[in-house]
């Protein structure tokens, strides 16, 4: 597993030392709190509805034991005793104490985690897909070139001030766990016809009140010549991005307003000029070196005849959270966060020891972080599955409920943030009851329910088979309704069902859209499968009827 540099390190420890003389004249008077926003946001750190909440990133979703429990350690000396694993990979505490920040943020130095540019008008934290390297069928695992661009762009001086914020995710798997067409920047890997590696680079996408897919701007761009191009797309974006609406700060406006064939031309117009500098070709003997840092810390086991415990119990969590991996003799465990009455994707400071102590035990150290706000334990060896599962349920860390509708993504909503216009967590409580007989969500299968307290869409909710998005109507909560958006198979972003319905009634809604599905499904047949072969109406009539 990759671990920063020493020269990384140190420059950790050097930015804290700087924010922290920035934090210093800001308390003493000496810095006013519009000069300090910009400061704190480019250092993570948010003012949000009852404190201030700071944004840790994950660089590319990939965690070790130690820094897990610094993590925890974080959370009970610094916030109330837990985190919020976010749908970027990230993790964010909500009850951060502005004096504390600076000895905060040295602690997470000392394991390699900052919070740099989790936030701000810059390039954000890169995301990478959490079963990088474990899957079969994958051009290369995307992690590697997640940190080379890492290393180039951050901090990078002429992109160091862009219109607006700017997130990056790559890659090289089959199924786009990434989400890549969504994001400013999306890069997959892919391989020419004569066997070279290079990537198809898609520009604009976000969601937000205005959401948009990125439209491909290069179908093949060589693995050496990647960075020049990045440099071209950021410039033109940095050149021509509005700056003069609040609203209209993303690039995907840009790539709007202009179209994306004269955008990708004006790209490839600059990046003509710059592809042949040496400077801006990729290292290549760097990539080779950064490649064996992120090699696979297992080899393949004897085959041996392996009989698996019989427990109903375990089988159902088996079937939902357990998946292949490329190493013969290993598995993939995920490890939902889910809990009835709590913020999905929080988890307390005892969880996240426990989780580490287990990582320790069964998965070589390492843990991976989810767009589903899941934790992955990504090297479990077959015959050790039934013991990490016993060792889960003794914690209460065994919910069943990965791959079916009770496994709700939501932001924190009007509960935390100061954004939101509604709540989330109570919404995704109502739904976990309504839907609390196992045998009724195995038979709905694989369907996801996304809630958005506000139409920043930080849970994502336009791109999953069921999206909720809070609103207010005179004074009272109301949710917005989409259905049939989807990442992982194609990038498409779901249709708005009709007129917002009521916090009181759309868990109704929601239920009775489950049904439309079930009603109307064939052998093996996804929400999405459905819906492009039923349309809207029938699920119009039986919501509005």
């Amino acid at each position: 597993m990759y671990q920063y540099s020493p020269e990384d390190s140190e420059f950790l420890v050097e930015r804290v030392d700087q924010f922290e003389k920035q934090l210093n004249r800001h308390l003493s008077g000496d810095l006013d709190e519009a000069k300090f926003r910009s400061l704190r946001l480019r250092n993570g750190l948010y003012m949000e509805l009852h404190a201030h909440m700071l944004r840790v990133a994950i660089p590319y979703g990939t965690l070790n034991s130690i820094q897990l429990r610094a993590l925890a350690d974080v959370a009970d000396k610094y916030d109330r005793g837990f985190g919020h694993f976010t749908t970027r990979q990230n993790i964010q505490f909500n009850w951060i104490e502005l004096p504390e920040i600076a000895n905060l943020l040295r602690e997470l130095s000392s394991v390699g985690l900052h919070a740099i540019q989790t936030s701000g008008k810059a390039t954000r934290n890169i995301t990478a897909d959490p079963l990088s390297g474990l899957t079969e069928g994958e051009i290369e695992d995307a992690r590697p070139y997640c940190e080379l661009i890492r290393r180039w762009f951050n901090l990078h001086p002429e992109f160091s001030w862009l219109p607006g914020k700017f997130k990056i995710a790559i890659n090289g798997a089959k199924l786009d766990e990434t989400a890549l067409k969504i994001h400013d920047l999306g890069l997959r890997l892919v391989r020419s016809d004569e066997g070279e590696i290079g990537f198809s680079v898609f520009v604009g996408g976000g969601l937000g009140a205005a959401a948009m897919v990125g439209a491909e701007t290069a179908s093949f761009i060589p693995v050496e010549d990647i960075l020049s191009y990045l440099e071209s797309v950021m410039r033109i974006y940095n050149l021509k991005g509005r700056r003069d609406h609040q609203k209209r700060l993303r690039i995907k406006f840009l790539v709007r307003e202009l179209g994306a064939v004269e955008f990708s031309r004006l790209v490839y117009e600059d990046w003509l000029q710059t592809k042949d500098d040496p400077e801006l070709k990729l290292n290549l003997i760097e990539l080779e070196g950064l490649k064996k840092d992120f090699e696979l810390p297992i080899k393949p086991l004897p085959q041996a005849k392996f009989i698996d415990k019989v427990d109903f119990n375990y089988s159902i969590w088996k079937k939902n959270n357990v998946r292949s991996h490329k190493i013969s003799g290993y598995s993939i465990v995920n490890v939902s966060l889910t809990k009835l009455g709590a913020a999905p994707g929080d988890a307390s400071s005892e969880q996240m020891r426990i989780l580490a102590d287990l990582a320790d035990k069964y998965s070589e150290t390492e843990l991976r972080t989810t767009k589903r706000q899941t934790i992955v334990f990504p090297h479990v060896r077959k015959d050790q599955v039934f013991d990490l599962w016993q060792s889960l349920e003794k914690y209460e860390l065994a919910s069943p409920h990965q791959g079916t509708l009770a496994q709700i993504v939501a932001c924190p909503g009007g509960d935390y943030c100061d954004l939101a216009k509604a709540v989330s967590i109570p919404i995704a409580t109502r739904v976990q009851k309504r839907f609390d007989d196992m045998n009724k969500l195995l038979d709905i299968g694989d369907l996801n329910i996304n809630i958005s307290g506000c139409e920043n869409s930080c849970a994502h909710h336009h791109v999953a088979d069921i999206g909720l998005l809070g609103m207010q109507k005179n004074g009272e909560e109301y949710y917005q309704i989409t259905i049939a958006g989807e990442t992982l198979h194609e990038t498409i972003i779901g249709k708005k069902l009709g007129p917002s319905v009521s916090g009181e009634n759309v868990v109704d809604a929601v239920e009775e859209i489950v049904n439309v599905y079930l009603d109307n499904r064939e052998e093996e047949e996804r929400f999405t499968d459905v819906f492009k072969r039923i349309g809207i109406n029938p699920y119009k009539e039986k919501v509005y009827e």
